[in-house]
């Protein structure tokens, strides 16, 4: 399994146990969720425990994780990612699939 696949795999594995799927409803419950600040954004923070709850990279490379997400995710680059940015990345996969290139 690549890294890539093993992120999608281990974020729909919270959204899973914790929202019952993976449908919108439940794109939508984890990201109100995480947007701590409710701010309607995720920002690197809270994406860093987006990624730690999903048990992605370690204490060490997590921040590697959340520059590379961030990265392809937040296409309007304003720092952070919005619930549409989320939704094509949770939703379509395409986008959190190139997000990271092998950090570890």
């Amino acid at each position: 399994m690549s890294m890539q696949q093993e992120l999608i795999s281990k974020i729909q594995a919270v959204l899973r146990a914790r929202y019952g799927g993976v449908d919108q409803k439940a794109r939508a419950a984890m990201f109100d969720d995480y947007d701590a600040d409710k701010n309607g954004h995720i920002d690197a923070e809270e994406l860093e425990k987006i990624l730690a709850d999903a048990g992605v990279g370690n204490a060490l490379t997590r921040q590697f994780w959340v520059k590379g997400v961030m990265t392809k995710l937040d296409r309007d680059r304003n720092g952070t990612i919005d619930l549409e940015e989320f939704e094509t990345a949770i939703g379509g996969r395409k986008a959190i699939t190139e997000a990271v290139a092998d950090p570890e």
